[in-house]
């Protein structure tokens, strides 16, 4: 503590800010698998990466080097690349659906 640059108070700050956002991240994520999926909690996770680096480059005044650049940049391809399956696994199962409910509407007018 006595080697952190801002001052006691900062760094307690910190710490009690850091728990209290930890708890609340992590009752929203067991949430989450419960109401929806894991794989959906990981995928909102996954969301929340990129904007860890942003805000400590505005609050702390850290500096935005490559490998912060890269992993915000693949983390946002991954939540990219759920969400576009999700539509289209959607989009597929409507399509079933509608051939199903055309299907029964022809054999009920025909038999």
């Amino acid at each position: 503590m006595e080697e952190y640059e801002l001052g006691k108070i900062s760094y307690i700050m910190t710490l009690v800010w850091i728990s209290i956002f930890w708890q609340g991240f992590s009752i929203g994520v067991i949430g989450l698998i419960f109401e929806v999926s894991s794989l959906f909690s990981n995928a909102v996770s996954i969301l929340g990466l990129p904007v860890v680096p942003i805000l400590a480059v505005i609050f702390f005044g850290d500096k935005m080097d490559c490998i912060k650049v890269v992993a915000m940049v693949l983390a946002t391809w991954g939540f990219l690349s759920y969400t576009y399956q999700h539509y289209l696994d959607h989009e597929s199962e409507s399509e079933l659906k509608n051939i199903i409910v055309n299907n029964e509407a022809l054999k009920a007018s025909s038999g």
